[in-house]
């Protein structure tokens, strides 16, 4: 394995000209064309078991918000007033998320089937015994749909504290999501980006009703480890790497994209060390997501989580379908059946694009493919891509300054 890896060479961009334009002009218009699209869903509401419309609108919005964050140059998102307004911000959103009502909502009663299914010794994915509701808000018995360690987390919660409910959750959410905005606080302490504790008021009460927060967690530590990689790049860094993504492709769907970007990233074609040592990476990180899924069946977490969600028909039997970009195209044309196929067609396209730009782009850009492709709008990851997206700047800003990207310099 090749100690010499550095995210020097990884913001090294192949073309600086086909990233500028992509930050500037193709990534902003593209995501226009999806506001105008989430507007006529929400507005026309063409599609009958579609529920909750708002949310692909709310979704398109904040991706335009992550947008302007990585393009706005670090010397404007230092102004005083700027960072001011940030904070606000993110104090507002708190007291709205710890103020709203949050009534019954679905992920806690989820959760209880599931922790009675392992006290009980059965396994939540293939017992059929879990709580869901469908698009009639009928209740609904079926698998667990999320990976394990969407699991493991919250099972510990309950067993330490024998406590379950939205409060508990709630507060659980936020402990996670502070502890990942104090770890990109404390990685760039000295990179005099001040405009980050700004920001950690919107990381902690980015969502703090369902469970993105140990996406956010391991995105967190993820590229602190890149940026460690470009100051003191080792094997041993290379490999903690790659079990923190074996740990991502454990959690909740949006590692996949990462995971896959930055190991194409490294990868050179032509060469077969680069190969070895970029497979050797990948095997890694298979087989620590393989273990945590060993208690359970690996095929049956597959096929109760990838497959599940892939498969539209399916997964409207058992929970409710909010619509999103990708799959209210192929509702709307009467062939659902489609959708898989071409989400991960279109995620793989993006991933093999990866090499034409950094691979902080490249990550940012794959981020938010995948949130577009969804099978559901998941405004959840908010945060989460707030995170990167601010790490991913700091870094290719100070790796890679002949990029302009809203005012850097040349």
């Amino acid at each position: 394995m090749n100690s010499n890896f550095s995210t020097a060479d990884l913001a090294s961009s192949p073309s600086t000209r086909a990233e500028e334009k992509l930050i500037k002009y193709y990534l902003p218009a593209g995501l226009m064309i999806c506001l105008l699209f989430s507007l006529f869903l929400f507005i026309a509401r063409p599609l009958p078991a579609g529920q909750h419309y708002e949310l692909v609108l709310k979704l398109c919005l904040e991706l335009l918000c992550v947008w302007l964050v990585y393009y706005l140059s670090p010397e404007f998102l230092n102004h005083k007033l700027v960072m001011v307004i940030i904070l606000l911000a993110g104090l507002s959103l708190g007291y709205y998320q710890l103020s709203r009502p949050r009534g019954n909502p679905e992920i806690t009663k989820t959760y209880e089937s599931v922790f009675k299914d392992l006290e009980e010794g059965k396994n939540p994915y293939t017992s059929g015994r879990i709580y869901h509701r469908n698009s009639q808000e009928q209740i609904v018995y079926q698998n667990f749909n999320y990976p394990p360690l969407e699991l493991y987390p919250y099972w510990f919660f309950y067993r330490l504290f024998r406590v379950w409910n939205m409060q508990s959750l709630s507060y659980f959410l936020m402990f996670i999501q502070f502890l990942a905005g104090i770890i990109l606080v404390l990685t760039f302490r000295q990179s005099r980006t001040r405009y980050i504790l700004a920001f950690l008021p919107l990381l902690v009460f980015s969502e703090i009703t369902t469970n993105p927060a140990m996406n956010m967690l391991l995105v967190s530590i993820f590229m602190a480890l890149l940026y460690r990689q470009e100051r003191k790049p080792s094997t041993a860094n290379q490999l903690l790497l790659a079990i923190v993504i074996g740990l991502g492709l454990s959690a909740k769907f949006f590692f996949i994209p990462l995971a896959g970007s930055y190991y194409y990233w490294q990868l050179k074609v032509k060469d077969i060390k680069s190969w070895l040592g970029v497979g050797g990476q990948a095997l890694l990180s298979l087989a620590v997501s393989w273990l945590l899924m060993l208690p359970f069946g690996p095929l049956n977490v597959i096929n109760s989580t990838i497959l599940f969600n892939l498969n539209l028909g399916e997964r409207n039997i058992y929970t409710t379908f909010y619509p999103n970009i990708l799959s209210s195209c192929f509702y709307l044309i009467g062939q659902p059946e489609f959708y898989g196929p071409t989400a991960v067609l279109i995620l793989l396209v993006v991933i093999l694009f990866s090499h034409k730009i950094s691979l902080y782009t490249a990550l940012l850009l794959s981020g938010i493919t995948f949130l577009l492709i969804a099978t559901t709008p998941e405004p959840q990851y908010f945060g989460t891509l707030l995170l990167l997206c601010l790490a991913s700047k700091i870094i290719r800003s100070s790796t890679q300054p002949a990029v302009i990207a809203g005012g850097e310099a040349k």
